[in-house]
């Protein structure tokens, strides 16, 4: 079963209890998030259960957790939660851009709670969209998927142009430090970043940062269809850009075959009409 849990730090009077998911993520273990003693419903939350962890006031999904146990406190039971991996998506924009995303029932204005149940395919279709895939909610294993993960372009606006700078000088070093001339032509919008000549050797260089350790990104259709059709073309990856980088490069038409493609918005022209 899937959960959508909703903290806050702003200290609202019908609040019984305040947090930061920040401070339950930072420390990638198992431990204590919440308590029958203040929120009666989280008794709700059944051992393998996921919880998409929501920041109100920020607005934001800011990772996944797996339901261990409630450990009992005298009369109260006290949630342990095992952190899955962090996410750090914005969920307005998420809403704006996918019908499906603003219906879900638990994002919606109504009575105030803490712990909202959302259906299956509901929390897959949010995820989705956050360019997440949904873990299983029939255990407790998830031994596959990193805790700090994140793929490019789905933080907040400030964030992304950090990652994309870093990943970008990160990428200049790497080429010029093998003998590349390097030249920076993203304002040319031509479907890559930096055009790279060694000798006869030519190499038109897209750069894709991400904040964590997912192979994921945002293309523009300029992008991709340069990506198509250019032999010339390497799209190069850097994980973790901010952090530790880490260079992946996918030269050529070829290299497409290993992604999943999907539209994530669409530029919308009204038709002309007559008065």
């Amino acid at each position: 079963m899937f959960w959508i849990y909703k903290c806050n730090t702003k200290e609202h009077p019908y609040q019984v209890a305040v947090g930061d998911w920040d401070d339950f993520f930072r420390f990638k273990r198992p431990q204590r998030w919440g308590s029958t003693e203040w929120i009666p419903g989280l008794i709700k939350a059944q051992p393998g259960d996921v919880i998409i962890a929501y920041q109100t006031n920020r607005n934001e999904l800011v990772g996944l957790a797996r339901v261990l146990r409630h450990k009992r406190r005298g009369q109260y039971l006290d949630l342990i939660l095992k952190p899955i991996r962090t996410i750090r998506v914005k969920v307005r924009p998420l809403k704006l851009a996918n019908r499906s995303v603003g219906a879900i029932p638990a994002l919606q204005p109504g009575p105030i709670r803490t712990l909202y149940k959302i259906s299956t395919p509901d929390a897959r279709s949010l995820l989705a969209a956050a360019g997440i895939r949904a873990p299983s909610d029939k255990g407790p294993s998830d031994s596959g998927i990193p805790i700090g993960g994140g793929g490019g372009g789905f933080g907040d606006t400030k964030e992304n142009k950090r990652v994309e700078a870093a990943a970008m000088r990160f990428v200049l070093r790497d080429y010029r430090s093998r003998g590349w001339n390097v030249t920076d032509v993203s304002v040319q919008f031509l479907g890559y970043d930096l055009l790279c000549t060694k000798r006869r050797h030519v190499a038109h260089v897209e750069v894709k940062g991400s904040s964590g350790s997912d192979l994921h990104f945002i293309l523009t259709e300029n992008e991709r269809r340069t990506w198509a059709i250019d032999p010339a073309y390497i799209l190069v990856l850097v994980t973790n850009a901010r952090t530790r980088p880490k260079l992946y490069p996918f030269p050529g038409v070829q290299a497409m075959r290993r992604f999943r493609f999907k539209p994530v918005s669409y530029s919308a022209t009204a038709n002309k009409v007559s008065a």
